[in-house]
């Protein structure tokens, strides 16, 4: 994309200093840097027009700095471009910054007056340099930034913002402001404590203190329990479990078995009462999803058996009584003949379909916006449409590997016989979906979405816990790693996202497979072994608990060479870098995402044809 500059900006502190920058973002109406981004960009853009060649790079650094998106729950990486597309294109982030570009900022970082931009500025210089007098800097500047966001009800960034004080704290040499932060964040905790309203509030300040090994133990596992019990008795269910799960977590610092297992079972409860309550106000397709989230939290917190049985009986009921619920809504994507006019009317219906709602209503569409392959109707359209064409009986096919070797191959189809052989036809139904089918499905509908959501939403990793939490298709232990894998996705770092998320759906499969009682590995000559994703998705369990349509997808992106191959050839080191920035590792990344938000609702809502 245009914004980013591997070169630098070539421009100085003095010229910074030349211009009117601190003015134009005092006059932005909301006090963060992702806005900041905009008034900045325009300020380049008028100096273009002007001709003005400093001042549209001054302005250019300073919005690059603006637009970089903050992810705090990375260790590795703080800050990210702003867009990453799936082809690789992207906004600036903090590599694309010169060593005369941090000079530049350092030498007016202390000049800055905005406490937002000085914590942004002097937070990258830490970064990227390692300044400790600039890390000082911005822990004082973010304190302040929270406190101003507070005080215009901007809570979950005065949140952020406190949590990444608390991050650079930890480090070693900040014993002197780490006394300041804490005290904020424990100051805003005694602050909202007693007032149910602020809901998640005290939750996420008291998840600042446990990431750094701060916080009386006591106190606050005390005040969890508190916070979990008031929610229940108003019947906010969700934060009542979030709130025993948080207790969790302190008493597991203390160290006392009876009170962790306690608080387990007190938050598997909840999915209980929430279908209950669910139940009235919606139904039984959505009183069926938090039963199926109580049995499986029910399990892990190893509840009484009886009591388990029990809670799986009714959900078993009210999945059942909620399959007559199901709904169907058809978009009518195929009424504009014109291809580009379709891509356009698709992209747009794609992003509204997601637009503003809530993080959690807008996931339940995310995953809904398109359908994986419909086998039956690609065969038979296929089938039809050769039907006249000779090319295909007269030549085969064949695909390469990564060193110019044919990897596989298709012969040509019988002259003497009208049946397509099912072998040829599913190598030639991956080669069209990995060309054509896959990546119109990512272009036209899942990135607009992806973009649209990340647009409106954080998209944290405690955004996104509640979909990995208990969840059947994921192996105890492992939620921590899809929990990155998904939020790298999100964020459009498919590199990051890939290496996590594939070696994962292996052991999903397995996970499944083991729970339904297969055998998922070969004994020969007294040696067991597991057998790999190329020989688990062709066990014929597979299709009964995936379906053919999700198996078809993901063979033809995992282990098909027809399609993307992309398992094995991740597994071999054969892809470079550019490789995973593709439709098939958002389209992959999608699969995955669906199917982890079906195994935790445990019924089908709401589908979504296009």
């Amino acid at each position: 994309m245009s914004d980013s500059n591997h070169e630098g900006f070539g421009v100085t502190a003095d010229d910074i200093r030349n211009y009117d920058w601190q003015a134009r973002i005092a006059k932005s109406e909301r006090k963060e840097c992702r806005n900041f981004w905009g008034v900045l960009r325009s300020a380049a853009e008028e100096c273009d027009a002007a001709k003005d060649d400093i001042g549209q790079r001054v302005f250019s650094l300073l919005s690059a700095v603006a637009s970089l998106r903050a992810n705090y729950e990375d260790n590795g990486c703080h800050y990210v471009s702003m867009i990453s597309l799936v082809d690789g294109r992207r906004s600036p982030n903090i590599e694309d910054l010169s060593d005369d570009d941090l000079a530049a900022l350092r030498g007016i970082a202390e000049e800055i007056a905005d406490p937002e931009f000085r914590a942004r500025v002097a937070d990258v210089l830490w970064l990227a340099k390692k300044d400790f007098k600039a890390a000082q800097l911005a822990v004082a500047a973010f304190v302040e930034s929270a406190q101003r966001l507070k005080a215009i009800n901007l809570v979950i960034p005065h949140i952020t913002r406190l949590k990444r004080a608390a991050q650079i704290c930890a480090n070693k040499g900040f014993e002197k402001e780490r006394g300041s932060v804490l005290l904020a964040i424990e100051s805003a905790i005694a602050e909202y404590k007693d007032d149910l309203k602020s809901e998640h509030i005290c939750h996420d300040l008291m998840l600042i203190l446990l990431s750094v090994d701060q916080g009386d133990l006591a106190t606050y596992s005390a005040l969890s329990e508190k916070l979990a019990t008031d929610f229940a008795r108003k019947g906010d269910w969700d934060l009542s479990e979030m709130y025993w799960l948080l207790a969790v977590q302190w008493h597991r610092r203390i160290k006392n078995n009876d009170d962790i297992k306690r608080c387990q079972l007190a938050a598997a409860e909840c999915n209980v009462c929430r279908g209950d309550a669910m139940l009235t106000e919606h139904g039984s397709m959505s009183a069926a999803h938090w039963y199926g989230r109580g049995v499986e939290a029910l399990r892990r917190a190893k509840a009484d058996p009886e009591r388990i049985k029990a809670v799986h009986r009714r959900f078993l009921e009210l999945e059942k009584l909620g399959l007559k619920e199901m709904k169907h809504l058809d978009i009518g994507l195929d009424k504009d003949p014109e291809f580009r006019t379709r891509e356009k009317e698709t992209q747009e219906r794609s992003a509204a379909f997601v637009q503003g709602l809530d993080f959690q209503t807008a996931l339940e569409r995310f995953v809904q916006v398109a359908q994986p392959s419909d086998i039956e109707a690609f065969k038979k359209a296929y089938v039809k449409a050769s039907e006249g064409m000779i090319a295909g009986k007269l030549f085969g096919s064949s695909v390469l590997d990564h060193t110019g070797k044919v990897a596989d191959s298709i012969p040509p189809e019988s002259l003497s016989s009208d049946e397509v052989n099912d072998e040829s036809l599913r190598k030639r139904l991956c080669q069209q979906s990995a060309r054509v089918d896959w990546p119109i499905r990512v272009i036209w509908m899942i990135e607009p979405a992806r973009m649209t959501i990340l647009d409106e939403h954080p998209v944290g990793q405690q955004q996104l816990l509640y979909l990995v939490v208990n969840n059947p298709f994921i192996p105890q232990g492992h939620e921590g790693i899809y929990l990155r894998g998904l939020q790298a996705g999100f964020l459009g770092d498919w590199l990051v996202a890939m290496h996590l998320i594939v070696p994962q759906v292996e052991a999903s499969i397995r996970h499944v497979l083991q729970q339904r009682g297969v055998v998922t590995s070969t004994l020969v000559d007294g040696i067991q072994q597991e057998r790999d994703l190329n020989q688990l998705l062709w066990l014929p369990d597979v299709e009964k608990i995936f379906g053919v349509d999700m198996m078809f997808d993901l063979r033809g992106i995992l282990i098909e060479r027809f399609g993307h191959n992309l398992r094995n050839q991740l597994a071999h080191g054969l892809l470079p870098e550019g490789g995973f920035y593709r439709e098939a590792s958002a389209y992959l990344w999608w699969l995955i995402l669906r199917l982890c938000w079906i195994a935790a609702s445990r019924a089908k809502r709401l589908t979504m044809t296009a």
